[in-house]
């Protein structure tokens, strides 16, 4: 599957596919920490393991895990799955630090909206994001979502179908 997306500003192209797990060890490299790490996959996949480990504990051959590319350079890594009936979660997402800044997450996120909203049967999607994450909560926020409470220390965050 791959889905294109542009940006008039960018000048360039940019493409949503099906991830495998060598994307995963190429996004496993963005981190510098483990503060970063934790903002990425939550307190439940520990800093350090391995990507073979890490990739069995998203179950990611079974979800919708998905790398996000900008002329051919791999800059995103999510995961977007049908977690309760009717409802598309989307975890796990990173982008590249070196492009942080340049529109290439909003382009991101508006790619895995668009695949998931492709799903006749998605009513909603929904994601969690640290509180102290505020460019992310910012984001979500422009585009559309709205916090929906608390899960695990993290805010909730929703969007429903229009």
């Amino acid at each position: 599957m791959l889905i294109y997306v542009g940006n008039p500003l960018l000048k360039q192209r940019a493409m949503l596919k099906k991830a495998e797990i060598n994307e995963l060890k190429e996004a496993l490299t963005w981190p510098e920490n483990a503060a970063e790490f934790r903002l990425w996959f939550g307190d439940k996949v520990r800093y350090g393991s391995p990507a073979e480990a890490i990739w069995q504990q998203i179950k990611g051959n079974e979800r919708g895990t998905f790398g996000f590319y900008q002329n051919e350079e791999l800059v995103g890594f999510a995961q977007a799955y049908e977690k309760v009936e009717n409802g598309i979660h989307i975890a796990c997402l990173i982008v590249n630090p070196k492009v942080r800044g340049k529109g290439l997450g909003r382009l991101f996120v508006k790619a895995l909206l668009g695949n998931a909203w492709a799903q006749q049967q998605t009513r909603f999607i929904t994601l969690n994001v640290y509180p102290e994450n505020t460019p992310a909560r910012s984001l979500y926020k422009s585009l559309g979502f709205h916090e929906a409470g608390e899960n695990s220390g993290m805010v909730a965050m929703r969007l429903e179908k229009e």
